[in-house]
């Protein structure tokens, strides 16, 4: 074996050991944009996440869970609200330059629904998309208050759904 698989094996045995984890939660305002500000209000967010970051190094990563719904601007068709459940991973990237900050930015899975006031089941797609944000982190003793804001773009069918949650958390 090479002396660089060597290192390369070692260093992916030890970073694991001394990587940080962090659990996180997280609530706020997702604000539609684009064409979906015509038609939607201002929802709300809530986010789970898992993250693992090495002590020194700038990149870390977190694996997110989250829930975001809004309402429509007019009830005329019948459709009550536009939901968004989404699963992202995340690469994050804070330097000594910006102690309190960060930047985030990711790909996940995103699945929307429209709900119908008549009773019938809602009509739901999975769709890809990315985003991309900034942070600022609130150290504490045993955990950490955070604001976050987030841009998503999901690609779906005929377009695109594009919101900006902003948010206020804490990291565990």
């Amino acid at each position: 074996m090479s002396r660089a698989a060597l290192v390369l094996a070692a260093t992916l045995i030890a970073v694991p050991a001394y990587a940080q984890m962090s659990f996180s939660v997280s609530a706020g305002a997702a604000l539609p944009m684009g064409d979906a500000s015509d038609f939607l209000e201002m929802g709300y967010n809530a986010s789970v996440g898992l993250g693992i970051k090495p002590p020194i190094a700038p990149l870390g990563v977190r694996i997110e869970g989250m829930f975001n719904t809004w309402s429509y601007k007019s009830n005329a068709f019948g459709l009550d609200s536009w939901r968004t459940i989404a699963g992202t991973a995340n690469v994050t990237f804070s330097s000594p330059a910006m102690p309190m900050g960060y930047l985030i930015g990711g790909l996940g899975m995103y699945n929307n629904a429209v709900s119908v006031s008549t009773g019938v089941e809602p009509d739901a797609s999975t769709d890809f998309g990315f985003n991309i944000g900034a942070g600022l982190n609130f150290p504490l003793t045993g955990f950490s208050p955070f604001l976050e804001a987030r841009y998503h773009h999901v690609s779906m069918d005929g377009g695109s759904m594009k919101f900006l949650p902003i948010t206020f958390g804490l990291r565990f």
